[in-house]
């Protein structure tokens, strides 16, 4: 074998060397992104909500059976609570939510079916991804609970309530009852809106 040919094998075998190292390379980089990728996609994803909803809370309402708009007010030791405001589940307006006024709740669906405010409470605590704020009963409300010193009381339109979480919201509710009130309420074209003003107290 001339010296040319010996030189030409080696040249050859090099970029043949060259090459498989370039794709070793290529492909060890491509794994190492698909990881990274992967891994990204495990471990940056959130945690789900710590209050799951059921199905009838849980989806966007689409159309709608009626529209009423409760009141609710909160006081804790004396001080307000306020309700959260624009409560949309990633721009999703869910069976019960807010706007922007102050303690109006609006209970816009398409389902029949009625909504309690135990309801609210678990649209509340998930909006929030806290499930202390998914509390109230006769016994707790959040992290508050009844004792010796500390009571919880409701009362609705001004009356002692003591329905508590299974108050029923009435399907024609406006925050002033009559004609009056946000967006009045659509239950029927000729039945005027109730007042369902709750408080809760707690202290």
């Amino acid at each position: 074998m001339s010296q040319t040919q010996t030189r030409k094998q080696k040249i050859l075998g090099d970029v043949k060397r060259k090459r498989r190292q370039r794709a070793i390379t290529s492909v060890t980089i491509a794994v190492i992104l698909i990881a990274i990728v992967v891994a990204a996609v495990i471990f940056l994803r959130p945690p789900p909500n710590v209050v799951p909803l059921p199905d009838y809370l849980s989806h966007c309402v689409l159309g709608g059976i009626y529209h009423s708009h409760p009141n609710l007010t909160i006081t804790i030791n004396g001080a307000n609570v306020p309700v959260p405001l624009n409560t949309y589940d990633s721009g999703c307006a869910q069976p019960i939510h807010t706007h922007n006024e102050p303690g109006v709740l609006h209970i816009e669906t398409d389902q029949d079916r009625n909504y309690k405010l135990s309801d609210w409470f678990l649209l509340w605590g998930h909006f929030l991804n806290n499930a202390n704020y998914a509390i109230f009963n006769s016994n707790q409300i959040f992290t508050n609970k009844i004792d010796a010193t500390h009571h919880i009381t409701m009362t609705v339109n001004g009356v002692n309530d003591t329905s508590f979480q299974d108050h029923t919201f009435p399907r024609n509710a406006a925050p002033t009852g009559g004609t009056g009130g946000v967006g009045l309420c659509s239950v029927a074209q000729n039945q005027p809106c109730v007042e369902d003003n709750i408080v809760i107290t707690y202290g």
